[in-house]
């Protein structure tokens, strides 16, 4: 799922019922700002996902399901999803194969999503550890493959069997350098040799 198809896939609903972005979010009962371009990235320059609230008012809305709703960004309503693999975040700790160091998603449950076609896979946060940002029930899609660059939030499993949601900012030889997804004055050191595996969060349902 890319942010431009998603975004284009609001622009699309809208125009096709004859609204601006502005019409489309009253119509769903949202802020009248809540679709507009000037709301699409944030203060810092980073992209800014419509949240997965905003989206599921436009489903009921309009009586469409997610896939066809995705679809629209390629002018074809009917599109078809497939799935991808999805456990929730207390569990994920115990998936880690450790004679291949990946994880081991065959028999997880299943969520339909889009780009179902890269290595991607589902996560539920299911504690409050990452308030404000990532509330209980968030939805969070992760890249097994995908290249890690500076201000990417990401899963890091630990060897002692932790899980951390961090954003990357650099690493060295020895070193992982993370800071709090929350706040990027708390700058945290972990050491390479304590990882088993980083994947890149590629998608978030807020």
């Amino acid at each position: 799922m890319k942010y431009e198809n998603v975004w284009d896939a609001v622009d699309k609903l809208a125009k096709k019922h004859g609204l601006s972005p502005s019409g489309l979010a009253k119509l769903a009962g949202l802020d009248a700002t809540t679709f507009n371009k000037s709301k699409r990235i944030r203060p810092d320059g980073k992209k800014r996902w419509p949240s997965l609230d905003s989206i599921n008012r436009l489903l009921e809305i309009f009586n469409i399901t997610f896939e066809q709703f995705y679809a629209l960004s390629a002018g074809n309503e009917d599109k078809e999803c497939g799935s991808i693999p999805f456990i929730k975040l207390s569990e994920l700790n115990s998936q880690i194969d450790p004679n291949l160091l990946k994880l081991s998603t065959q028999n997880w449950s299943k969520v339909l999503f889009p780009d179902f076609k890269e290595a991607l896979y589902a996560v539920e946060v299911d504690n409050e550890a990452y308030l404000p940002l990532y509330r209980y029930g968030t939805l969070i899609v992760v890249s097994e493959n995908s290249d890690i660059r500076k201000g990417d939030r990401v899963v890091v499993f630990l060897k002692n069997g932790d899980i951390l949601l961090r954003e990357f900012t650099r690493r060295t030889p020895s070193k992982l350098i993370v800071t709090d997804i929350n706040s990027a004055q708390n700058e945290e050191n972990i050491a390479i040799a304590d990882i088993n595996l980083i994947n890149r969060i590629v998608w978030v349902s807020q």
